[in-house]
């Protein structure tokens, strides 16, 4: 196959999944807490022209897994909901829970309180404090800045509140939640970072900057079809002419 024509396939193949990371950004404007994804691409090529790939560069090709898949771990709005049980992480750290597949890290706060008092998250995983799922019993429930639950003016226990150094190394599972397939070390929650009950996190997601994106691949996405069109319209005359007995 033409060179010409197998860099266009690899560049359609670039925009479908720039297009699937947008349309995943946009259909979960409405999940509190979510971080939106986007194509890693300069980074990667900078690093590959540094070190390793400096062979590649001389020969003027690049491996086609520079793109990548990043998290944007930007802090998103707090908007104030009035249900005690809304709680948001104002700065860097995340919330530890329980899951069937082990522990996840979210800073989705929309917790509930299951038939047990024990603290939960939607899908009903049990959210963990510094000595397992915390539980809850009586009312006026508060949760002060740096985690502590109490009910009724007695404490029930402490939100397990973790950090990391680097959350990019961080894998999307779910719902705005994540896994630690890396095992990158856990850190205490940042001085500067504070719960605030009572709010919630938005998705950091822009969704009219999200839509120009979306137009922006679509044009791209055109115009390598069109390149390759174009190719193989200049391929078949190519075979036609050759092939023609004079």
């Amino acid at each position: 196959m033409h060179q010409g024509m197998i860099d266009a396939v690899k560049a359609c193949l670039k925009e479908e999944m720039r297009m699937d990371v947008i349309s995943n950004n946009l259909a979960n404007t409405s999940v509190p807490g979510h971080k939106k994804s986007r194509i890693s691409f300069q980074t990667a090529l900078r690093a590959e022209f540094r070190g390793a790939g400096t062979a590649s560069a001389a020969s003027g090709t690049v491996s086609p897994d520079l793109v990548r898949i990043e998290i944007d771990h930007t802090q998103g709005d707090i908007r104030a909901t009035g249900n005690e049980l809304d709680l948001a992480v104002h700065g860097k750290g995340f919330f530890k829970i329980m899951t069937p597949d082990g522990i996840r890290y979210t800073r989705k706060g929309n917790f509930a309180l299951d038939t047990e008092g024990d603290l939960v998250t939607q899908n009903g995983d049990k959210v963990l404090g510094e000595g397992g799922p915390i539980q809850v019993s009586g009312n006026h429930i508060e949760v002060g800045a740096l985690g502590g639950v109490s009910a009724g003016g007695e404490e029930m226990g402490r939100l397990d509140l973790v950090s990391f150094e680097d959350p990019k190394k961080l894998a999307v599972v779910g719902r705005a939640a994540f896994a630690n397939p890396s095992g990158e070390a856990e850190t205490p929650l940042p001085l500067d970072s504070r719960i605030k009950q009572g709010y919630l996190e938005q998705p950091n997601v822009q969704v009219a900057e999200e839509m120009v994106s979306m137009i922006h691949c679509m044009r791209a996405f055109e115009s390598y079809q069109k390149v390759i069109q174009i190719l193989d319209d200049v391929n078949q005359r190519a075979i036609n002419e050759v092939s023609r007995i004079r």
